[in-house]
């Protein structure tokens, strides 16, 4: 696990400045003092300001980099730092790698060139349609400007855009010969590029002299295993397909066993990045607030300063709200830690931070069937839960395969899904089925026990047939693929009978399905895919930590731990989709629901007023009514 440096954050905000060429009176109206008084009264802990933005201009006094016409002698970076200090708010200096348009359009030959030859391009309102190669005199460059920004009094520094893409320069290709990759292998190339990329974060860590190890440093862009930055910073904008609610919770449960220090970036934006005059709504910012602390992260709120005037007022106040709200919450909820009982196995990747599609699925499932879990890749400590999903997109090998067979033999239970079935049984894990091959259709269908009808799979991975387990559902034959037969397409493909081939089977300590349920949940969510799992998941992991079976499944449960409390979350508020933008704009109620958590707890208070909830203890579990609950509830567990 990556220790903490420094404070972990707590209440934040993210300041992008990426300002074009021609305004005049550039921070005419801003004054640092005025600037930091916001961000007290908005009780920000810490801050994150430009000292260098993706435009290409500087912010502070450089000699290497090009200032902001019209800045004069004003060093803006000095004043934020020197202003907050006095109200001991952090500071860290923000400066984009991938993107610095001003020294690329003066230095050509510092731009990676893209494969056919070019340099550009084609939307040129996409901010990467040219990007810094990290082989060029840019390196050199750019490693002058962290040493002259580290020469400042800053708690952090925040490097973001580092594109991995490829590069066929002349001095990219006459590496790439030394080395031996073949430019010809697309894979090959870019894991050249991947190396050339961590040598850089090497250079940047020299580049940063004393203050390496001693200041927190954020890579954006960079795998999170490969130990390039200090925290973990989770960027989440509701209204972003890429970056939507979904994104958040698989990647929350991903690096929280990886990373103590965890911040969940947020924005005001309604919109995107540089959404000048769009502010979400109040009731927004607080499901994002109440997101951050029942996934145990800190909050931050991305904004854009406005050129001239700063930060906004309106901006401030309604931030502040907000971290006002999470104030009372803060010694139940410091240095906590979600408490699972599910692990999602996924193959770790050393490129990029995309998490595979079916992690999506498996995180929207459980959570709304009310399950804690992490997401482990396979050098994570999956062995601290009861139960692993093994999903497509997992690598094994035999290390893998030893350590699955140890977790089992210890008590740990595994459900295999689509393509993973293989390494279950090839592992001796699954000697209940027979592993008959790939499913030759590309839609198939399944039934189960009290229904009749024939549900679709919509991926369909592999036929797999029953010999001693428990079949909890039966594979259904189409009729036909989709094909042209040279009269017909064979578009409409109802169901066919029954075979001798299961869908799911379960036995003593595992289970497997034969599609790849968790990916066609994330792209279909048809419910019955979710009751197949759940019961699976029931036979395995018969007793849960959270069961409160007339909860809502929009409704979010959550169980977190820190050294002097124990809280359990609730959450009712969730987005409305319009178009395709999630939007929040009010919180919804839920109806008091019974919950039954495991664990005997004496006393139950509501947080953070402390109002005692009349509970009991039956069986080794604690239960009691949530009350009427508008958007988020904590209760403290003694």
């Amino acid at each position: 696990m990556f220790k903490t440096i420094g404070p972990k954050f707590g209440r934040a905000i993210h300041y992008d400045f990426h300002t074009p060429p021609g305004i005049d009176n550039l921070l005419g109206n801003f004054d640092a003092e005025r600037f930091a008084d916001q961000l007290h009264n908005a009780h920000v802990e810490y801050v994150n300001v430009a000292a260098r933005c993706n435009m290409g201009f500087s912010y502070y006094n450089t000699k290497v980099g090009k200032k902001y016409p019209g800045l004069g002698d004003r060093d803006p970076l000095k004043e934020m730092i020197d202003a907050c200090h006095k109200r001991n708010i952090g500071v860290t200096a923000y400066i984009n790698i991938g993107l610095d348009h001003e020294i690329a359009a003066d230095n050509p030959g510092w731009l990676k060139v893209s494969r056919d030859g070019r340099i550009y391009g084609n939307d040129k309102f996409d901010n990467f349609f040219r990007v810094m190669c990290y082989n060029s005199e840019y390196r050199e460059h750019f490693m002058e400007e962290i040493r002259e920004i580290c020469q400042y009094d800053i708690e952090g520094l925040f490097c973001d855009c580092f594109a991995l893409r490829e590069c066929f320069c002349p001095r990219c290709m006459e590496d790439m010969k030394r080395r031996g990759v073949n430019i010809n292998d697309n894979n090959a190339v870019i894991a050249y590029q991947n190396k050339v990329r961590l040598e850089f974060v090497d250079d940047i860590k020299k580049a940063m002299g004393e203050k390496n190890g001693k200041i927190k440093l954020y890579v954006n862009g960079i795998s999170w295993t490969v130990g390039a930055q200090t925290h973990a910073e989770i960027e989440c904008l509701s209204s972003d397909p890429n970056w939507g609610y979904d994104y958040f919770d698989s990647m929350a449960a991903y690096t929280r066993p990886m990373f103590e220090d965890r911040v969940y970036m947020s924005g005001r934006f309604q919109n995107s990045w540089g959404d000048f005059g769009g502010l979400k709504p109040l009731a927004s910012m607080q499901n994002d607030l109440y997101d951050a602390m029942m996934n145990s992260f800190g909050i931050s709120y991305g904004d854009h300063m406005h050129p001239v005037d700063g930060f906004e007022d309106e901006v401030a106040n309604r931030i502040g709200k907000v971290m006002e709200e999470r104030i009372p919450y803060e010694p139940y909820i410091e240095n906590s830690d979600n408490i699972v009982e599910v692990g999602v196995l996924i193959h770790s990747n050393d490129y990029y931070r995309a998490l595979p599609y079916f992690s999506k699925g498996a995180a929207r499932m459980l959570k709304e069937l009310k399950i804690q879990y992490n997401v482990y890749d396979e050098n994570g400590p999956f062995e601290d839960v009861k139960l692993l999903i093994v999903g497509e997109s997992v690598r094994f090998d035999e290390k893998l395969e030893k350590r699955l067979s140890e977790y089992v033999k210890n008590g740990g239970k595994i459900i295999f899904t689509g393509p993973s079935v293989d390494h279950g049984k090839n592992s001796g894990l699954l000697d209940y089925i027979e592993l008959i091959g790939n499913d030759p259709r590309d839609n198939a269908y399944y039934t189960v026990e009290g229904s009749s009808l024939r549900w679709a799979m919509y991926n369909p991975s592999r036929i797999i047939k029953n010999v001693s387990g428990k079949e909890v559902a039966k594979y259904i034959n189409n009729v036909s693929n989709l094909i042209w037969d040279g009269r017909q397409a064979y578009f409409y493909r109802p169901q066919g009978g029954e075979t001798e081939y299961s869908a799911a089977v379960l036995g003593e300590n595992t289970a497997c399905v034969c599609f790849d349920i968790l990916k066609a949940y994330a792209s279909n969510f048809l419910v019955e895919h979710r009751d197949l799992m759940k019961t699976l998941i029931d036979a395995l992991l018969p007793e849960k930590l959270i069961e409160s079976p007339d909860m809502p499944k929009t409704a979010t449960a959550a169980l977190t731990k820190n050294e002097n409390a124990t809280v359990f979350h609730v959450k009712s508020t969730y987005p409305e989709h319009k178009m395709t933008r999630g939007i929040l704009e009010e919180h919804v109620y839920m109806k008091s629901v019974e919950v039954s958590l495991k664990g005997e707890y004496n006393e139950v208070y509501i947080l953070p007023e402390l109002t005692k909830v009349e509970s009991k203890v039956e069986n080794g579990r604690t239960v009691f009514e949530t009350g009427n609950i508008l958007g988020y509830r904590a209760f403290l567990l003694k």
